[in-house]
């Protein structure tokens, strides 16, 4: 082998490298982010039963416990969406932050 393959494949072999660690970091950011997310829902989710429960406590109305449980399950679906709608923008980004890492890839397999 010459100097110059040598060089080149050890150029593809950086070039491969630093796209895995980009990647890795990418991945780690976005299960960093999503785990957040699963505890906002899990949060969400015990804070809404513990005021069901608060609520079942306050009255002996049936009529008036339903009409409360339709209120906290309103105001808890709100929240669950915007957990929701989160979870979309993180994915969004993610996807965005591949294809520039692809992009850049191919950039530099044509360039070089």
């Amino acid at each position: 082998m010459n100097i110059n393959t040598t060089e080149q494949w050890n150029n593809i072999a950086k070039t491969a490298l630093n796209s895995i660690k980009e990647l890795g970091a990418i991945n780690a950011h976005v299960i960093e982010q999503l785990a957040e997310q699963q505890l906002a829902v899990l949060n969400t989710c015990l804070e809404a039963s513990q005021k069901e429960i608060g609520l079942a406590n306050e009255t002996k109305n049936p009529q008036d416990l339903i009409k409360m449980q339709t209120d906290l399950m309103t105001e808890y679906n709100s929240k669950l969406m915007g957990i929701v709608q989160n979870t979309s923008k993180i994915m969004s980004n993610c996807n965005k932050e591949i294809t520039a890492l692809v992009e850049k890839g191919i950039n530099t397999v044509t360039q070089g």
